[in-house]
């Protein structure tokens, strides 16, 4: 049954049934939500709600009907801008998420490479393994050919050698991250500007996840490389509000280092017997809400008040690494710069390590191997989590050493000979493989996810990619 009925409901009912929709939804108030989820407290929260709310109708869109939301943005994107060290040349605007700032970095690199590189008939975008998938995506959607380069597998930040090397005549774009989400490290950022400066090439630095935290760290004295605006070269940076700026989504901000850059950006339309369109970002209509809630969040919490939830996450993250060191059977993959890390095994199936962590409430996300990386499991720490440091490493302690002391209940043996049957075949008929030997009845997804995961750990990227497309576009 569709949600429109041929009569109204009343509103009560309406909000009953909405109710019993998120039987299966994970709790955001738990504190146990290790990553994805970013809670600032339930006064800031409440605050950054009412704000929403109150600027829900106004179509930021249509400044000129309503400054109040051109305002807002304005001060946002300085504050963040002043934090990651720009100057007065750096202009910007307020996105609804990291990809869509990404999307825009790429967009404008694309439409400034063709009237300043116009003898580039098929740009490219060099990035190391580690950089966001919305990069990938960016290449895709704008026609670009993303070349991937290969991350030192000590501590996972870009081989300067590799980088250098994939630097061509066709790149327009070159791309470091601050740091990387996977693993949560900060790419050479100085090193790989300069070499991209040296020929002609705009450099973005990927500051989507760490762009707040990592300059509050850097206020508070810690020793932070050096990644924003104070870097020669660096010609771009994206940082998400709605993160570690703790607003609520879709809310992040691309900061270009001049205006000449940023006029790229815009797509301006009079062409049409429509209205006029003037947009910087890719959106259009969009509401003031987020803006709105990022502003209130920025004066609620103040520097003091970031710093205040930087320094107890910061404290919460050293308890849980050192903690992990204590587990055996587990470690820490690389060197984590700031609350994020990833847990891996050589004793272990890490999925099913998700799989029992995930049935005491704890919430992970699993990352396949990739360019050198093993499977694993990230963990992003915020202040909603301080709390429950002491239980999740309890609870973790226990997984693991229940695992190791009972064994795997996945197959891997058997798994891997379906892995190697089904190269080459049809997607359909890999998807046919599968579905028997990792638990699925059904459209819906499995329970206990850990022989899916293991099975699609060991196909290529390409593959798949494919099998999960196919999966999404029958079961949505």
């Amino acid at each position: 049954m569709g949600a429109l009925l041929p009569h109204g409901v009343p509103k009560e009912e309406v909000l009953k049934v909405m109710a019993g929709f998120t039987d299966k939804d994970v709790d955001w108030r738990t504190g146990k939500v290790m990553t994805g989820l970013y809670d600032p407290g339930e006064d800031a929260h409440s605050l950054a709600v009412e704000a929403y709310i109150r600027f829900l109708p106004h179509n930021a869109l249509y400044v000129n009907m309503y400054p109040s939301i051109g305002k807002m943005e304005k001060e946002v994107v300085s504050s963040v801008a002043e934090l990651l060290r720009a100057d007065d040349e750096v202009v910007g605007n307020i996105t609804s998420g990291g990809t869509e700032s990404i999307l825009m970095a790429v967009k404008t690199a694309r439409d400034w490479a063709r009237v300043n590189r116009p003898e580039i008939e098929t740009p490219e975008m060099v990035l190391p393994v580690t950089a966001h998938p919305a990069f990938l995506k960016a290449a895709h959607y704008f026609g670009l050919q993303a070349v991937q380069t290969a991350v030192d597998l000590h501590d996972y930040r870009a081989d300067l050698t590799a980088f250098a090397e994939a630097l061509g005549p066709n790149t327009i774009l070159a791309v470091g991250s601050a740091p990387n989400f996977s693993h949560g490290a900060i790419d050479p950022v100085a090193e790989m500007a300069a070499l991209a400066s040296e020929k002609g090439i705009l450099f973005h630095v990927d500051g989507c996840v760490g762009g707040i935290y990592l300059s509050i760290m850097r206020r508070m004295g810690e020793n932070i490389p050096d990644f924003d605006f104070s870097v020669p070269g660096v010609t771009s940076i994206s940082a998400d509000l709605h993160k570690y700026g703790y607003t609520p989504k879709n809310a992040s901000v691309i900061l270009y280092h001049n205006r000449d850059l940023r006029k790229y950006a815009w797509f301006v339309c009079t062409a049409t017997t429509e209205y006029v369109v003037v947009n910087s970002t890719a959106q259009s209509s969009r509401t003031g809400g987020p803006i709105a809630a990022a502003w209130a969040m920025f004066r609620y919490l103040g520097e003091e008040g970031f710093c205040d939830i930087v320094r107890r996450s910061q404290e919460a993250t050293r308890s849980i690494l050192q903690g992990i060191t204590e587990i055996e059977g587990i470690e820490v993959l690389g060197k984590p710069d700031m609350c994020m890390f990833t847990i891996v095994s050589e004793k272990i199936n890490v999925f099913e390590i998700d799989d029992e962590m995930r049935l005491l409430g704890w919430q992970m996300i699993p990352q396949f191997a990739y360019g050198g990386s093993p499977p694993n499991l990230h963990v992003s720490v915020t202040q909603a989590n301080v709390p429950h440091i002491d239980k999740f490493l309890a609870d973790l302690r226990t997984v693991v050493e229940n695992l190791l002391r009972h064994g795997s209940k996945v197959n891997k043996e058997e798994l891997s000979c379906i892995a190697i049957e089904v190269a080459g075949k049809p997607v359909e008929e890999v998807f046919m493989a599968i579905i028997p030997a990792v638990g699925l009845t059904g459209l819906d997804l499995p329970e206990q996810m850990a022989a899916l995961n293991t099975v699609l750990d060991m196909l290529p990227a390409k593959l798949r990619d494919e099998l999960l497309t196919e999966f999404f576009n029958l079961t949505s």
